[in-house]
C-alpha cells in the first residue's frame, strides 16, 4: 500500500487527533495562510464561466465550500456543494474519486445542518461511488464501507454499526488486507467504550473491555501498528474506572522514546449534554415533549488550545463564534481533560507544542414525525458536531 493509500486509512482510526501548525521563531505564534473566500469565490465562478473538466470544478468547488464552512455559512455552503454535485455527478465514471470526495463532503456539512437524511445518503451514495469504479479488494473501497458503518453510528445505530465494522475485518482478512481489518476492528472497539461511557452499564463496561483484551491477545499479523489504538481505549476504560496506571505508563513509553511527531490523544472524558432533553423526549405524552427547545440554527465556535511538550493542555479559548456561547461550557471542560502523548523535541532540544484549532457546531437532527404532522421539527436532543480546523 502506497503512502497516501495508508493515509486515507489512518484518518479512519478512532482516538488519534493529528494537526500540525506553521510556527515562526518565537515558536508559539501561529501563522494562517489560505485563499480568501472571495478569491474561492471567483475561482470557482471563472472555473464555470470556461467549463473547465470535471476534476477542476470540484477542486473549486471544495475549496470555496470549505472557506464557507469555515465562516460559519453552512447553508450557503451546502448550495455550492449542492449545485457543483448536480453539475458532477453524472461523471462519476470517469472521475469516481473526485465525485466520491464530493459527495463526502456534502455529507460533512449537512450533519453539522442536523440534515441526517442528506448525511446518511451522501455517505451512501459515496459508497457506491467508489465500488462502482474499482476492484472489490482496492483499500478505497473498503474505507469507504468503513465509513458508512461510521454514519451509522453518528446517527445512533449501535448495533448496526458493530455488526457492519466486523463483517468489513472479516472481508477484510480474506482478502487479504490485515490493516484494513485492524481499522474495522478498532473502530468496532472504539463504539463499544462509547456504549459503555454514555450508557453506564456494567454491562457494556465488561462488554468494552472484554472485546479491547482479546484484541490486544491477538493482534493481526501484518497489523500490529494498531495495538496502540486498542491500548489507548483500554486506558481510557481504565481511567474511566479511576485507575490512571495505564495511562502512566503510555506517557512513560512515549516519553522514553522521544515523544511523538504529532499528537496522539490518550484520554479524554466525552462531552456529556442533554440528559435531560433525551429524558423528557424519552417520556413521550405530550407532543411537546418532542419538540426541541433549544435554538441551533447558527451556534458554531472555533476553539484553540495548546498541546505542550508533556502532553497536557493549555487552558482553551473561544476564538470565534456565533450566536450564544453558553451551550460550549460542556465542551471546554472535556477539553481540559484530555492528555496526549508527550511531543518530539526539536533539533535544539525545544519543543513549543502544538496550537490546535477544532470547530464545534451545536445542532439537533430534523425529524418527520415530532407531532404527527409533516411538518419537519427538529430533534429535542440537541448534538454537538466537531470538525479539526488545524492547518
Amino acid at each position: 500500500m502506497n503512502m497516501r493509500g495508508r493515509t486515507i486509512l489512518l484518518v479512519l482510526l478512532a482516538g488519534i487527533s493529528a494537526p500540525a501548525v506553521a510556527q515562526n521563531d518565537d515558536k508559539r505564534e501561529i501563522v494562517v495562510t489560505a485563499r480568501s473566500l472571495k478569491d474561492t469565490e471567483n475561482d470557482l465562478k471563472a472555473c464555470i464561466a470556461r467549463g473547465c473538466p470535471p476534476d477542476q470544478d470540484i477542486k473549486a468547488t471544495l475549496a470555496h465550500a470549505e472557506n464557507q464552512f469555515v465562516e460559519g455559512d453552512y447553508r450557503n455552503a451546502r448550495e455550492t456543494l449542492a449545485k457543483s454535485l448536480g453539475r458532477n455527478r453524472k461523471h462519476k465514471d470517469e472521475f469516481p474519486i473526485e465525485v466520491s470526495d464530493l459527495l463526502r463532503a456534502n455529507g460533512n456539512v449537512a450533519i453539522h445542518l442536523g440534515e441526517a437524511d442528506i448525511y446518511r445518503l451522501s455517505v451512501l451514495d459515496m459508497r457506491d461511488t467508489l465500488k462502482g469504479a474499482l476492484k472489490p479488494d482496492d483499500f478505497r473501497v473498503f474505507g469507504a464501507e468503513i465509513e458508512v458503518a461510521d454514519s451509522r453510528m453518528k446517527l445512533g445505530y449501535y448495533d448496526e454499526a458493530s455488526a457492519k465494522y466486523l463483517q468489513l475485518e472479516k472481508q477484510a482478512l480474506a482478502k487479504g488486507l490485515p490493516q484494513v481489518a485492524a481499522i474495522a476492528r478498532v473502530r468496532d472497539l472504539s463504539l463499544r467504550v462509547q456504549r459503555a461511557e454514555t450508557e453506564k452499564t456494567e454491562f457494556r463496561k465488561k462488554e468494552a473491555v472484554e472485546a479491547i483484551d482479546a484484541f490486544l491477545l491477538q493482534p493481526r499479523e501484518g497489523a500490529e501498528q494498531f495495538k496502540i489504538v486498542a491500548e489507548v481505549l483500554k486506558s481510557r476504560m481504565d481511567r474511566n474506572n479511576g485507575n490512571s496506571e495505564t495511562t502512566d505508563k503510555l506517557i512513560a513509553r512515549y516519553a522514553a522514546l522521544g515523544g511523538t511527531d504529532r499528537p496522539l490523544l490518550l484520554h479524554s472524558k466525552p462531552i456529556e449534554m442533554n440528559e435531560a432533553q433525551a429524558a423528557r423526549a424519552a417520556a413521550g405524552g405530550s407532543d411537546l415533549n418532542r419538540i426541541g427547545t433549544q435554538v441551533v440554527e447558527k451556534r458554531w465556535v472555533d476553539i484553540g488550545f495548546w498541546i505542550g511538550a508533556d502532553g497536557k493542555v493549555d487552558e482553551p479559548e473561544i476564538l470565534r463564534s456565533q450566536g450564544d456561547t453558553k451551550w460550549t461550557d460542556v465542551v471546554l471542560k472535556a477539553i481540559k481533560t484530555r492528555i496526549y502523548a508527550p511531543l518530539k523535541a526539536e533539533k535544539d532540544g525545544t519543543s513549543p507544542g502544538i496550537y490546535a484549532i477544532e470547530r464545534y457546531s451545536l445542532t439537533a437532527q430534523y425529524e418527520d414525525d415530532v407531532t404527527g404532522t409533516r411538518i419537519r421539527q427538529r430533534s429535542p436532543v440537541a448534538k454537538i458536531e466537531r470538525i479539526d480546523l488545524t492547518s
